[in-house]
């Protein structure tokens, strides 16, 4: 069928209804309005409606909003479900990294944490698509984009706010604790939460968004944080990070 590029509808789709939308590229994928908004970026009409949607038989990190124009609107019925010629059925959806979570917990954990709350981090010179909801502060739950100090993992909503903390208030070049390893351009830090607890629950609300089911950033007193760091003339920048339980004396 022709794929319909219109961005003006009568009302807006319905939680729940299900088409297809355009995925990488040119591919079409059958999918799942689950929440919809009216947009607040500039890049789009003020008050456009704007829709998440989950993409059948791929895992819920794939998650995106999207605009109208990515659905093809053919593929829809009155009732909200795919017209017969478009549907396609997946037995089979990915869920990773589930451990012991039993299915009646797992279905509360994904209704809990079914919107990505924040879609991209800068950090650096780096910007990352996330894959998951993290709950972060609630005033920072709107933000499309956070933006992170890549030393002392201090965020922000605005890039602006980010600058001005790093010219005027940042006195750090590498992670905070004690550097315990170093060759040639590679550090690594351990971090006591005792000393820094902020910098660790932070890094936790971090990792969250690339992570689907992790409890860990509710209580990291009984860890140590390892960060793994680059190093040149700027100073140490983290490239990843790991965690141990610490030995009870």
């Amino acid at each position: 069928g022709k794929h319909s590029g219109n961005s003006v509808t009568a009302k807006p789709l319905e939680l729940g209804a299900k088409l297809l939308c355009r995925w990488r590229g040119e591919e079409y994928k059958p999918c799942e309005v689950i929440e919809r908004k009216q947009s607040q970026n500039e890049d789009l009409s003020l008050g456009e409606w704007i829709y998440y949607v989950h993409y059948e038989g791929l895992n819920r990190r794939l998650d995106e909003w999207v605009s109208l124009d990515r659905f093809d609107l053919g593929s829809v019925t009155e009732d909200g479900k795919l017209t017969r010629t478009s549907k396609r059925k997946y037995d089979h959806e990915e869920h990773e990294e589930e451990g012991e979570l039993d299915l009646a917990t797992l279905k509360e954990h994904e209704e809990a944490t079914k919107v990505k709350n924040i879609n991209r981090v800068v950090m650096g010179q780096w910007q990352m698509e996330t894959w998951y909801f993290s709950p972060f502060p609630k005033e920072y739950q709107q933000a499309d984009v956070l933006y992170f100090c890549e030393f002392d993992l201090n965020f922000f909503a605005r890039r602006e706010q980010l600058q001005r903390y790093l010219r005027t208030k940042c006195e750090r070049f590498h992670p905070p604790g004690d550097e315990i390893y170093r060759e040639k351009t590679i550090s690594i830090f351990e971090i006591d939460p005792k000393d820094q607890r902020i910098y660790c629950e932070n890094l936790c609300l971090l990792a969250k968004l690339f992570l689907d089911h992790k409890t860990l950033y509710y209580d990291v007193e009984p860890f140590l944080f390892y960060i793994i760091c680059e190093v040149d003339e700027d100073g140490a920048h983290m490239v990843g990070y790991f965690s141990k339980e610490k030995h009870s004396s």
